[in-house]
């Protein structure tokens, strides 16, 4: 069976406006009225003010939008004329959160935030199934020849609870302006109400020189994905295997524009791991420290998600070397430290 990589929303929300005869209902939308939807939920204040990968000023957002390859995930455009359940737009906004308020695709738009609403989801939807066309009544932006196809909904499948199996997770991570990424990280995390925050952190994979990952050994069930490089916005996917199952991801993670968190000082002291971490909205499950030789990745708390000393204790003494870093709530990455403990 294929690999059920999850992108959240696709069909079932392209036909949750369908009539009766299972057509969708379809008004002409001006695109004013999708810049009014940026505009109501603060989607222009982001970008490019956190994440400058994606200008939505209305000067130049739909020329950002129609016919331009995706960055966070690179197998998708942003916006596929007439086809919303191939448009990286219209899933970043609707997708269903599926595991700990994570859609497939990443952190649902707006971030910590409720879903917009529904006549706000369908304004967007409405427009690209007319065509997305720009104020002049044109579909501009280049011709999309492979728009690409998100994978079905992973369904019913149980979250995984073992850190280890049979399938193979395979793929690349790339910067804002399409260059590989060498040392990047990919982690896997389980999730389940019983762990802190609701997911942790558990297995790890390093980026080679061209960008590219492999983790083996990878569980059947469901599982989060999380990759992060030094000073970028981190991306997300939700992934469910069989066993013995493979799937290839792509990851693109835009430059981080706001210097926060930082860190400083990491130590490795027998079975304490700690570093110091300073900034806001600092994040209890995205602290971490991470030993790329045993695959193996930890994280650090400190009370209150406060700034200080973070740290944590392991089971087993591993041998260096040690990369730490920090990631605050708006998904912000510090820069790797090393210590050759």
């Amino acid at each position: 069976m294929l690999a059920r990589l999850l992108l959240a929303g696709c069909l079932a929300l392209v036909l949750a406006g369908c009539g009766g005869d299972g057509e969708p209902e379809v008004r002409e939308v001006a695109y004013s009225e999708v810049q009014s939807v940026f505009d109501k939920y603060g989607c222009v204040g982001c970008h490019p003010g956190v994440n400058a990968s994606l200008d939505l000023r209305p000067e130049v957002s739909y020329d950002n939008l129609v016919g331009v390859e995706a960055l966070l995930d690179p197998t998708l455009y942003r916006v596929v004329a007439g086809d919303p359940s191939t448009s990286f737009l219209y899933l970043k906004v609707g997708g269903e959160p599926v595991a700990a308020d994570i859609p497939g695709i990443g952190t649902r738009m707006p971030p910590r935030a409720p879903p917009i609403a529904e006549e706000d989801l369908a304004t967007i939807r409405d427009w690209i199934l007319g065509g997305a066309k720009n104020e002049d009544g044109q579909t501009g932006g280049p011709e999309v020849a492979t728009p690409g196809t998100p994978p079905p909904p992973v369904g019913d499948t149980a979250f995984a609870t073992e850190q280890t199996g049979t399938g193979t997770i395979a793929g690349s991570v790339v910067d804002q302006r399409r260059e590989p990424i060498e040392g990047a990280l990919v982690t896997m995390l389980l999730v389940g109400a019983d762990l802190e925050g609701g997911e942790e952190h558990y297995r790890v994979a390093t980026t080679d020189a061209s960008g590219r990952f492999t983790l083996a050994d990878a569980p059947s069930g469901r599982f989060l994905l999380k990759a992060y490089g030094p000073n970028t916005i981190y991306v997300s996917r939700i992934v469910a295997l069989d066993d013995g199952e493979s799937v290839e991801v792509q990851f693109g993670l835009p430059d981080r524009r706001i210097p926060n968190p930082t860190i400083s000082n990491p130590a490795v002291t027998g079975l304490e791991l700690a570093m110091n971490v300073q900034g806001n909205d600092l994040d209890g499950n995205y602290t971490l420290a991470v030993n790329p030789g045993a695959g193996l990745v930890f994280e650090l708390h400190n009370v209150d998600n406060a700034p200080g000393r973070w740290s944590t204790t392991i089971e087993r003494e591993l041998p260096g070397p040690w990369l730490f870093l920090a990631v605050d709530e708006n998904c912000n990455v510090s820069e790797f430290l090393t210590l050759d403990a």
